[in-house]
């Protein structure tokens, strides 16, 4: 079975080959000013041969025309061989550049060893579906983009994409999240396997402004009220959903970059990513209530209007458009999983130090990472 997703940066899942007007438009720019030199000859040399035709075949002003055996002189005749091999090459050539990009793809994919990701991978990389299907990021591999990483010294140097080498991926993770090495990533992921932003919000929503933070959340995010509130509430007996979506959405695009600037393995990328997936899907109904929880998380944390606001509007164009196969997965939910001791006490032993009487600051501490 073959990986099929969509050309990095474009939305179009699967992929498709372009029409010969896109192919051309795709061209490097030297080709595509060779191609319309040989196009704009080829033109010229076919208005000549319709004149001659013209004109053998009967030129109303020019008596009964040319006689017919001009048509095989020599000359006429190499215009019209040249003429025909011309377009033959064009139309080879562009219906070779249609399907370029989609053999690219499986190019790399042969030359990184890639493999079509099982149920449970799949349901993990869909969690951060939204966000790769307004960028135009993979949603069937560990790689968000193309990645040096996957080739090692393996030289492959395609036209329809980038690779890009790991330094890029490794200045994204210090500039969002501080992370500088694996010793870094391995001690962030833990830190949100342990409820980094849940803590606070748990903390918050016992609070007596807990109705102040629940009116700013729901204006910033324009999620209910009522689901803020819910989330500090104990349902079906399961632990508090506190904001634990934002925690463990974070999980996944570190990993994944982490993965692509070479501080991770697969395997070890694969495992806090599955480990987060299966508490999402355990946690949260629907993808909805995942993404909802998400938001609340983020506006918690960033208190910032426009950051919320650009968050809605992906999810709402994500709602509306998203056509990629991953968002068509079932989401099903675990009966039990092994729960973090944050999770499994709803912070129990945090909030029994907290003197209740201590006025707390409505949004999360922010601190050096983001998103």
């Amino acid at each position: 079975m073959e990986i099929q997703q969509n050309t990095p940066l474009s939305r179009i899942n699967p992929p498709k080959n372009s029409t010969f007007l896109q192919a051309y438009q795709n061209l490097e720019q030297n080709a595509k000013v060779g191609l319309s030199i040989l196009g704009t000859a080829t033109l010229f040399f076919t208005l000549v041969i319709g004149m001659g035709l013209y004109e053998v075949f009967g030129n109303p002003s020019n008596g009964n025309g040319m006689p017919l055996n001009s048509l095989i002189e020599p000359q006429f005749l190499a215009i019209v061989i040249g003429v025909i091999i011309s377009l033959f090459f064009i139309v080879s050539f562009l219906n070779k550049q249609r399907k370029l990009a989609i053999k690219e793809q499986q190019t790399y994919y042969k030359l990184g060893n890639v493999v079509p990701l099982n149920i449970d991978q799949k349901k993990a990389i869909r969690l951060n579906l939204v966000h790769m299907f307004y960028g135009g990021g993979w949603s069937e591999t560990l790689e968000v983009f193309p990645c040096n990483i996957r080739l090692g010294e393996q030289k492959f140097k395609p036209q329809t994409f980038d690779i890009q080498y790991d330094i890029l991926y490794q200045q994204y993770l210090n500039e969002d999240w501080g992370v500088l090495n694996k010793e870094q990533y391995h001690e962030m992921i833990a830190r949100l396997f342990d409820g980094m932003h849940s803590k606070w919000f748990a903390q918050d929503i016992a609070s007596d402004s807990a109705n102040d933070m629940i009116n700013q959340i729901s204006g910033l995010t324009k999620v209910d009220p009522m689901y803020i509130e819910k989330c500090g509430v104990v349902i079906n007996n399961k632990p508090k959903k506190l904001i634990w979506g934002f925690d463990l959405f974070r999980v996944i695009p570190m990993s994944r970059w982490a993965f692509m600037a070479g501080y991770i393995t697969e395997d070890e990328a694969w495992k806090n990513i599955l480990k987060a997936s299966e508490l999402i899907y355990y946690l949260f109904d629907s993808h909805e209530d995942y993404y909802d929880n998400y938001r609340v998380g983020h506006a918690f944390w960033s208190n910032n209007f426009e950051a919320c606001t650009d968050r809605l509007q992906k999810w709402t164009y994500f709602k509306e458009k998203c056509d990629w196969p991953a968002n068509n997965l079932a989401w099903t939910q675990p009966e039990s999983v092994r729960l973090p001791e944050n999770m499994k006490t709803n912070f129990e032993t945090h909030l029994s130090e907290v003197n209740n009487q201590q006025k707390t600051t409505i949004g999360f501490r922010k601190t050096e990472e983001s998103e």
